[in-house]
């Protein structure tokens, strides 16, 4: 079932060399950064609803001890662990996440023409339970504390950012950011993205820096036609979706009445399924009506990865209330994430909760296989009893 090309994706070797580099276990005796590393990705991959009381108990089973086979105690305080996620250094696995998007895609591959797909998720907590993040005015949404979560996902999550300042409420700051932080590495890829930008200044500014980005636009968003785009088939044309009606060049107008300085083309369509009018933006020049409406299309995946790590994951209850603990929580969640999205690919598996429910049996059935070793007994005739007992 390809478990062991999944796992070595977070190399043992990879784990100790971070150790050292990010001096994470400095002054630490227990929970080293590894063990960590391994109790949360165990309980977040194997338990539904994980909290600091679930990995305490999980800490002390059997199979997290052969887990945890270099690291021996007899058990831990869920209070202990609280306060090691308070404190230990998240580079440590900040890294590890980018090393294991480097390695499934040296595994995987990706594709020639990529498209990341930028949109944020929203957690919120009482203020008498969190500290840190934003507050909205108004009602009872003054009662809570938010925390904002920006990713951007091709079949996995490759980049994301944790915001808790009052002005990344707005996805003009928040998607904005991320998405420039992305492209200074990154100019071939096209940018997807909701609604959350409507600064038509952020549009300059993308297409100043080369960002090309496809997105939507209120359909009575103030403008004037410069001229029709040149390489648009004949007019209207048809999707399984859509009817296009126009695709032209054109100014659009922002805050104040000020003109945006390029031109961008608006895409007019009528969804279908209810004549509802709908309008497309993009700055790409090189591609038909339909390419475009296509590529948003595809935005809908990461609605998908958001709800998967919110209900399967247990994303949506924060473990850790302090904002150093919620970003290991975070990058942990993200790599678990990416491991469960290798072991679909290997299996040709669709969905998420079939695939993870697969994946963490036949990780328990491996750790069982080494428990026999262990002891010195003979696995070859455990695999045909497993065998026997799964046909």
């Amino acid at each position: 079932m390809e478990l062991q090309k999944v796992l070595s994706l977070i190399p043992s070797k990879l784990l100790e060399e971070l150790a050292l580099e990010t001096e994470v276990d400095v002054f630490t005796k227990k929970l080293q950064g590894e063990v960590i590393f391994k109790l949360l990705l165990h309980c977040i991959v194997s338990h539904k609803d994980n909290s600091l009381r679930t990995m305490e108990s999980a800490y002390e089973t059997l199979i997290f001890r052969i887990i945890n086979s270099k690291y021996q105690q007899s058990s831990i305080r869920f209070s202990s662990i609280s306060t090691r996620l308070s404190v230990i250094n998240p580079a440590y696995f900040e890294k590890l996440f980018e090393s294991c998007i480097r390695l499934y895609k040296n595994e995987l591959g990706s594709e020639k023409k990529a498209i990341i797909r930028f949109d944020s998720t929203i957690v919120a907590l009482s203020t008498k339970l969190l500290n840190v993040g934003y507050q909205i005015k108004g009602g009872d949404a003054e009662n809570f504390r938010q925390l904002k979560f920006t990713v951007g996902y091709t079949d996995i999550p490759e980049i994301v950012h944790f915001y808790t300042d009052q002005k990344y409420n707005s996805e003009n700051a928040a998607l904005r950011e991320t998405i420039i932080k992305e492209s200074e590495n990154n100019l071939d890829s096209i940018k997807i993205f909701d609604r959350g930008i409507t600064a038509r200044s952020t549009y300059d500014l993308f297409t100043n820096k080369g960002i090309l980005f496809v997105s939507r636009v209120n359909v009575k968003a103030k403008h004037d036609k410069i001229k029709g785009n040149q390489i648009q088939n004949t007019i209207p044309e048809e999707t399984a979706t859509l009817k296009i009606i126009s695709d032209d060049w054109c100014q659009f107008y922002g805050e104040a009445g000020i003109k945006s300085k390029h031109l961008f083309r608006k895409i007019e369509a009528i969804r279908l399924e209810d004549n509802e009018p709908i309008s497309f933006i993009t700055n790409i020049e090189n591609l038909t009506a339909i390419d475009i409406t296509e590529l948003y299309k595809r935005r809908w995946d990461i609605e998908v990865f958001f709800k998967f790590i919110k209900q399967l994951l247990n994303f949506k209850h924060l473990i850790s209330r302090n904002e150093n603990g919620i970003k290991v929580v975070l990058y942990v969640t993200m790599i678990a994430s990416i491991l469960l999205t290798a072991y679909k690919k290997f299996n040709h598996l669709d969905g998420f909760k079939i695939p993870k429910q697969k994946f963490s049996n036949e990780l328990e059935n491996e750790i069982v296989k080494e428990l026999v070793r262990l002891c010195g007994g003979n696995t070859e005739k455990l695999n045909e009893f497993l065998l026997c007992n799964t046909s």
